[in-house]
């Protein structure tokens, strides 16, 4: 019954604990595009070209801040530290 169990969760390919947090990031980095293409039209329709600039910028640094966040936290630490 065992490996009738295996075998019925391996096809179903459920996600493992990895895969949940890699799914989190993944669905965190594309809510970050949609608000950032949102604003971009948004701007655009206005012609605000700074403002278009900026949105980019910020939607740029919060992804890699999203999909690096232990790289990040470890900077964010040794600046601490320092003082």
């Amino acid at each position: 019954m065992n490996f009738l169990n295996k075998l019925l969760i391996a096809s179903a390919d459920l996600p493992t604990l990895d895969g949940v947090e890699n799914w989190g990031i993944e669905v965190a980095k594309q809510a970050v595009v949609i608000i950032v293409v949102f604003l971009v039209a948004k701007y655009f329709a206005k012609l605000r070209f700074g403002q278009i600039i900026i949105c980019c910028v910020l939607g740029g640094v919060v992804t890699f801040v999203v999909g690096n966040w232990d790289y990040v936290s470890r900077m964010i630490e040794a600046f601490i530290n320092t003082f």
